[in-house]
């Protein structure tokens, strides 16, 4: 790159108009900065961050790019875990902000809008008239349609109930590397067969183009009805879910389920007088709401009958509240207890070795000699999905390059540990702190596959440059 910053500036202020171009050095930071324990260094700032409006001003900022061989990182809201909206070079960050028109068909049973509308506004609206979302993320107030549909995520959902994004959305617009728009999918709710390209670019992780419209499918809503569970052990937990499958019980919309030590923790934070012990919560569904407490009150008789020591249906609004709090906030209570940074794994074990991976991870900070071994761990997860975070917090006391090396012994051991479960990253996509774990998982020819289709659409590697790399 050998443009300077006043005459990127002001090519884009042609593109998007002068509003809608920042230089500001906290905008910038702003659109750096992730939830790594350590601040953004200066290096990593985009030179500039411009917020297209539409397809045809993503596709001109894109071609100027491509021909000035300008690095372009997406943003959309900054809350994935696996870092990939951080800018690995110098160059142009490229909000989705301004995508942000959204419209419901009915009659045609989807909806369609821009990349930078946020779950939380989709499911509020699909809600209003009956229906529901098939994407349910922890950071749903501020993550986007785009950054989901990116990464194929459908966040806290049983996998099998409505499938990842790539089974319900049925076009993406698409903005390719060099700033051509292509369109795929149809407006019909069958699927199409054989080659779709839509399939090339869910679950990308942005990569190969700008994702700027998506038409998704939604589906009638659920009435649910939560059970919760209590057990001495998280492993216990493990033993409990694996069976639930085996059992053919009613399918459950979501499994989550606290270990000890974050139980301790959040019975503390809410005064709640519950057993000692782990947590496991179910939200059954059904048509009607009858149909969600009978099969709820079919959840709770088979975990008493699985080992809790009690388990009963959350039918009080505020006890149901308060249950939830003690999971959604799991990744508070380390910082809550003064250590400050962190950094949360996934492992995602094959349903016979569920208790095995929760023991592992329940003791993995014991007898080791290494940093990890100086962190807390704290262990939750969407059980139910056979997905198990990790986090591990740390003093904000230590040094950067501390920080910097307990991180990357974090990623090293989450990819050991998949490895050994033959598991894989369920919720946060690959790239590019899991690069080592993909090449190690799949081989070198698969990534090789990757990298070919990149340079293919892509071949001054300017969009999200270093990602498929794995650079931090």
């Amino acid at each position: 790159m050998i443009v300077g910053q006043e005459e990127m500036v002001r090519s884009l202020r042609e593109i998007v108009g002068e509003d809608h171009v920042n230089t500001d050095v906290f905008e910038r930071i702003n659109y750096a900065d992730t939830s790594l324990p350590y601040d953004v260094e200066e290096e990593d700032l985009p030179d500039v961050v411009v917020h297209p409006g539409n397809a045809h001003e993503v596709a001109e900022v894109v071609k100027y790019a491509n021909r000035e061989k300008i690095p372009v990182t997406t943003y959309g809201s900054g809350t994935s875990l696996i870092f990939g909206t951080k800018p690995k070079h110098r160059g142009i960050t490229l909000s989705t902000k301004r995508l942000n028109f959204f419209q419901i068909e009915e009659d045609f049973q989807w909806f369609e809008c821009g990349a930078g509308v946020t779950i939380a506004h989709i499911t509020g609206e699909l809600e209003k008239r009956g229906y529901c979302l098939p994407i349910n993320v922890g950071s749903r107030l501020q993550a986007t349609i785009g950054g989901a549909v990116s990464v194929n995520t459908c966040g806290h959902l049983m996998d099998y109930i409505y499938g990842k994004p790539v089974s319900n959305v049925l076009s993406v617009e698409i903005v390719l590397p060099t700033g051509e728009i292509i369109q795929t999918g149809s407006k019909s709710i069958r699927r199409a067969t054989g080659w779709d390209l839509m399939r090339l670019f869910v679950g990308a992780e942005g990569i190969l183009g700008v994702i700027t419209r998506i038409r998704m499918a939604f589906y009638p809503k659920p009435e649910t009805v939560d059970a919760v569970a209590f057990f001495k052990t998280a492993e216990e937990i493990g033993y409990a879910f694996a069976l639930m499958f085996k059992k053919k019980l009613p399918p459950i919309l979501d499994g989550e389920f606290v270990s000890e030590k974050c139980c301790k923790v959040g019975y503390e934070a809410y005064g709640l007088n519950f057993p000692e012990g782990a947590m496991a919560i179910t939200q059954s569904m059904g048509r009607a709401k009858e149909d969600a407490l009978n099969n709820a009150k079919q959840m709770a008789d088979f975990l008493r009958s699985a080992g809790a020591i009690e388990s009963f249906v959350l039918e009080d609004a505020k006890i149901r509240g308060q249950v939830w709090g003690v999971r959604e906030n799991a990744m508070r209570w380390g910082k809550e207890k003064g250590l400050k940074g962190y950094l949360a794994i996934e492992v995602n074990p094959p349903l016979p070795f569920l208790p095995q991976a929760i023991r592992e991870l329940n003791h993995i900070t014991e007898g080791r000699n290494d940093l990890i071994g100086e962190t807390e761990a704290y262990l939750y997860g969407h059980i139910g999905a056979s997905s198990l975070h990790c986090l591990f917090a740390f003093p904000y006391a230590w040094s950067r390059e501390k920080m910097k090396q307990v991180v990357r012994d974090i990623w090293n051991l989450e990819k050991d540990l998949n490895i050994k479960y033959d598991g894989v990253g369920g919720d946060w996509g690959q790239l590019p702190y899991r690069v080592p774990f993909y090449r190690e998982k799949y081989g070198e020819t698969s990534y090789g596959i990757i990298k070919k289709v990149k340079q293919l659409l892509d071949p001054n590697n300017i969009l999200n440059r270093g990602n498929l790399e794995g650079e931090e």
